[in-house]
C-alpha cells in the first residue's frame, strides 16, 4: 500500500512533529506511519484526517481513482475534459497534440497573452509540458478531438501525444512499476493494492487470456490476431514510456528522449515555470537536467527549445520532496530565534471521482 500521509502533510505545510502532535504520538512513531513501516491505528487516522481536512481513505491512498470527466459540469476544472490543443512550431517540427482539461485551457489561454518565456501546463495523460512562447507559429484549441475538428490539411499528420486520459498520479506510479517488471522482472507492484494494479494493467495492456476471449467471441479474426497484438503492444509501449520519459524537442528539428531519470524533476520544471520574464537581473542561463546525477547531465539552452515534457507523476512526487525539505518546525524557529521562514502552501482541493472515457 502506498501511504499518502506525506502528500497531505506537505500540502498543508505541516512538519512531521506537528502532524505527530495532532495524532497524539511521538515524531518517530508518526514517521513510521508515513514511510509505511507501521500501520496507522484507526483512532490516529481519524485525527489526522480531520487535521489535514481529508478522508482516511485519501490518507491511505485507497480512495477511488481520480478520473477525467467528460461533459460533466460538476467536476473540478482540472479534471473536466476540454478537448485538444495542437501546437505548430516555427522550426517545422511535427505539431504537438494533447488532450487537456478545462483548467489547463484557461491557464494556457491566459499565458499566451502574457510576456513570458514558456507556456507551462499539465495534460490529461501524465505530461507536464513547457513550450517556448517564441517557438510557436500557431496554437489551436479544439473543444473536440483535433483529428476531426482541426485544420483539414493536418488530419493526415495527426499524432495524439496523449494516448490515454488518466490524470491520477497514483495510476502512473503503478504504470511505472509495471514497466519496471516488464523490463527487469521483480515484483515492484506487489506492495500496491492488487485490485488497483489489475485495473491499471487492464487499461494499458491485453493479456493472452483476453486475446483468446476476443477471438472466441469473434471480435478478432484468428488470421488477424498477430497483427492486432503488434498494434496493441505498440500502444502499450507508448503508454508505459509516458511514465519514465522526458522528451526534449529542439528548434533545429531534433528530438531527444531521456528514458532513465534519477534526479529531482521538480527542480528542473520550476525553471520553466518562471513568471519573471523579462528580467531586471541578468537572464538565467542554461537549465540543468541531471537525469543520472554525476554520471549523465544535460544543460538545456532555453532559447534553442521548442518544448520539453516531463512525467507529471514524477514532477509532483519530487515537488512534495522539495517542499518537505523546506518545511521548518515553527517551535524550532521560535526556540532558535533565527530568521528561518516557514513555507506556506495552499491546501489541496478535494477531488471527487469522475467517469473517464474518450471523446470524439
Amino acid at each position: 500500500m502506498v501511504i499518502r500521509l506525506k502528500y497531505h502533510r506537505v500540502q498543508n505545510a505541516k512538519t512531521q512533529a506537528e502532524a505527530a502532535k495532532a495524532a497524539g504520538v511521538t515524531q518517530p512513531t508518526y514517521q513510521r506511519w508515513e514511510t509505511g513501516r507501521a500501520e496507522v491505528p484507526k483512532t490516529a487516522l481519524a485525527k489526522l484526517a480531520k487535521y489535514f481536512e481529508a478522508t482516511p481513505a485519501q490518507l491511505l491512498g485507497t480512495h477511488p481513482p481520480v478520473e477525467a470527466a467528460f461533459y460533466d459540469d460538476n467536476a473540478p476544472l482540472d479534471l473536466r475534459y476540454y478537448g485538444e490543443i495542437a501546437v505548430h512550431f516555427k522550426s517545422g517540427c511535427d505539431p504537438l497534440v494533447l488532450s487537456i482539461s478545462e483548467g489547463a485551457r484557461s491557464s494556457i489561454y491566459s499565458q499566451l497573452h502574457e510576456n513570458r518565456r514558456f507556456v507551462t501546463f499539465k495534460d490529461l495523460g501524465n505530461r507536464s509540458v513547457a513550450i517556448r512562447r517564441k517557438a510557436i507559429s500557431e496554437f489551436y484549441f479544439s473543444s473536440e478531438a483535433f483529428d476531426w475538428y482541426g485544420p483539414e490539411e493536418e488530419h493526415d499528420n495527426y499524432k495524439l501525444g496523449t494516448p490515454i486520459q488518466m490524470p491520477d498520479t497514483r495510476d502512473w506510479d503503478i504504470i511505472e512499476a509495471i514497466y519496471g517488471e516488464e523490463i527487469g522482472g521483480g515484483d515492484s507492484t506487489s506492495y500496491r493494492p492488487k485490485e488497483q494494479v489489475e485495473r491499471v494493467r487492464g487499461a494499458v495492456m491485453i493479456t493472452d487470456e483476453q486475446w483468446d476471449k476476443l477471438v472466441a467471441d469473434g471480435r478478432v479474426k484468428p488470421e488477424e490476431l498477430e497483427t492486432e497484438k503488434a498494434v496493441r503492444a505498440a500502444d502499450t509501449a507508448e503508454i508505459l514510456a509516458l511514465a519514465h520519459t522526458v522528451t526534449i524537442q529542439l528548434s533545429n528539428g531534433k528530438r531527444r528522449e531521456i528514458r532513465y531519470i534519477d534526479c529531482n524533476l521538480f527542480e528542473c520544471w520550476e525553471r520553466f515555470e518562471d513568471e519573471h520574464y523579462p528580467y531586471n537581473d541578468p537572464e538565467p542561463g542554461l537549465i540543468p537536467l541531471p537525469y543520472e546525477g554525476y554520471h549523465q547531465t544535460v544543460f538545456l539552452n532555453p532559447k534553442a527549445l521548442d518544448y520539453v515534457s516531463f512525467p507529471t507523476h514524477k514532477v509532483e512526487g519530487d515537488r512534495i520532496e522539495s517542499y518537505d525539505d523546506g518545511l521548518t518546525d515553527r517551535a524550532e524557529i521560535e526556540a532558535d530565534g533565527d530568521d528561518a521562514k516557514v513555507i506556506e502552501l495552499p491546501k489541496a482541493k478535494k477531488k471527487s471521482p469522475t467517469k473517464k472515457g474518450r471523446a470524439k
